[in-house]
C-alpha cells in the first residue's frame, strides 16, 4: 500500500472518530436538556397507602414529557375502588366514566403533599376481557382470575405540577 493511501485511511479514521465523539457529545447534551424523572409524582405515590389485599405489579407512564407516573396493582374485584388507596390530601371523585381501551377511568381528583406539591390523580381499571401486559408481575393463574372477574388490575396515575417545571 502506498504512503498516500495510508495517509487517506488515517485521515478517514480520525475524521470518523471525531464524528462519533461529536455525536456522543451532542446526545449527552440533549439528555441534560430533557426534564428530570417524575420525581414529584414518585414522591406522592410513595406516600399513598394501599389496601393490603392489593399488591403492586408494575409501573408505567412518564411518556414523552417524563412528567407523570402510574403504578399498577392487582387485588380482589369485590372491593370498592374508592377505598383501595388513601394518601396525603387525596380527594377522589367519580369520573365521567370514559374509557380508553384497555382502561376504564373510575375516579379522578387531586393529592397534595409537601414533598410532591399538587398532583392530579386518576384511577383506572383494566378491562377484564383484555390480556394483561406481559410486563406486569403476575403469577401464572392471575391472568385467568382477572379474565373471570375475581381479580382486578387498577392503575393509580399521578401527574404533579412540579414535574413540569
Amino acid at each position: 500500500m502506498s504512503q498516500r493511501n495510508r495517509v487517506w485511511i488515517a485521515i478517514t479514521c480520525i475524521a470518523g472518530g471525531l464524528m462519533v465523539v461529536g455525536l456522543l457529545g451532542c446526545l449527552g447534551a440533549l439528555v441534560l436538556l430533557l426534564p428530570d424523572s417524575p420525581k414529584h409524582a414518585s414522591r406522592y405515590l410513595s406516600q399513598v397507602q394501599v389496601d393490603p389485599a392489593y399488591r403492586r405489579v408494575g409501573e408505567g407512564g412518564q411518556g414523552n414529557c417524563n412528567c407523570n407516573l402510574e403504578y399498577f396493582y392487582i387485588g380482589p374485584s369485590h372491593r370498592d375502588p374508592a377505598q383501595v388507596f388513601s394518601g396525603p390530601a387525596l380527594t377522589l371523585r367519580p369520573s365521567d366514566g370514559s374509557d380508553s381501551p384497555p382502561w376504564d377511568k373510575l375516579l379522578e381528583g387531586e393529592g397534595v403533599s409537601e414533598a410532591s406539591g399538587s398532583c392530579r390523580i386518576v384511577m383506572y381499571r383494566y378491562q377484564r376481557d383484555r390480556e394483561p401486559f406481559d410486563s406486569w408481575k403476575l403469577s401464572p393463574d392471575e391472568p385467568a382470575l382477572v379474565a373471570s372477574g375475581r381479580l382486578v388490575v387498577l392503575s393509580l396515575y399521578a401527574s404533579c405540577e412540579r414535574d413540569y417545571g
